[in-house]
């Protein structure tokens, strides 16, 4: 039975490897903190390591096993941002170009983008496909 002080194995963002933990704390009857027996790190509990579900939840999720999982619903926040716009005039990236909130920009590494802030005159701030990049600008 698991309680606070006792042992559990639990996923180590910090030694990147699942191993012995001791329960800090419980919601109900699941562990809900923990921290490393090796490390000391104090996280929340993860029973197995990020993206290594057990096989029934990556099942569960894939319908019938035989394919990849169905496209979210949800459109991301990059694709709303991009929604509209015509990417044939998308603005090549160029340190020395100035750039406006919601300019799309095509850069060389990190493809199509959207400025989504203007950060002291010098950044801006771009999100593309992959995540947000702060890029230089104006100079």
């Amino acid at each position: 039975m698991l309680k606070p002080g006792g042992d559990v194995d639990s996923w180590c963002g910090k030694c990147k490897r699942i191993l012995a933990h001791t329960i800090e704390a419980m919601v109900g009857d699941k562990p809900a903190r923990v921290h490393c027996n090796t490390c000391n790190a104090q996280h929340s509990y993860k029973p197995h390591e990020p993206g290594g579900a057990p096989r029934q939840v990556r099942q569960r999720e894939a319908g019938d096993g035989l394919g990849p999982p169905p496209p979210k619903a949800r459109a991301s926040r990059y694709q709303v941002l991009l929604k509209g716009k015509d990417m044939a005039l998308a603005k090549n990236y160029s340190t020395k170009d100035s750039y406006a909130l919601g300019d799309v920009l095509q850069h060389p590494s990190f493809g199509f983008g959207v400025a989504t802030a203007v950060k002291d005159g010098t950044k801006i701030e771009v999100l593309f496909e992959n995540g947000p990049k702060v890029l230089v600008h104006g100079r």
